[in-house]
């Protein structure tokens, strides 16, 4: 699935500061990750990057804090080409991603919780999300 454009939203509540919400990746090395790190929310997000991806490579960007207090939190993230716009609650971070691209070329598996896919080899090692999701919607589908 390639796409020049994408418009991701959900509602999340967790009691734990470390979990991925939302994996995805290519075979070219583009992927999207949300995570709470420490009760914040970073998002990694990478096109067409022929360097490996390690897990422990710094976010795209990061935004929030004490989101483990088991209260709901809104994200809206918004891509189009290399400008992205990440809002968690009322607050937004604006910027430019890294890649030699302008598509975002992931595979049509994503995994939600931090489990990984099925069938696909475990590409990073981080903490299961522990938590509620609710009104996820990934480019208008309800997930």
């Amino acid at each position: 699935m390639s796409t020049l454009k994408d418009v991701i939203s959900l509602k999340f509540k967790s009691m734990q500061g470390d979990g991925v919400l939302f994996h995805g990746e290519g075979q070219r090395g583009d992927h999207i990750t949300l995570e709470l790190q420490k009760g914040r929310l970073a998002l990694h997000l990478n096109l067409d990057d022929s360097k490996p991806r390690l897990s422990s490579s710094p976010p795209s960007a990061t935004l929030g804090s004490l989101l483990d207090d088991q209260h709901w939190h809104s994200v809206l993230i918004e891509r189009v080409g290399k400008q992205v716009n990440f809002s968690v609650d009322k607050h937004t971070q604006h910027f430019r991603t890294k890649g030699e691209a302008d598509a975002l070329d992931i595979d049509y598996e994503l995994s939600f919780g931090g489990i990984p896919v099925p069938g696909k080899p475990g590409t990073f090692l981080k903490k299961n999300f522990h938590g509620c999701i609710e009104n996820l919607y990934y480019n208008g589908i309800n997930i």
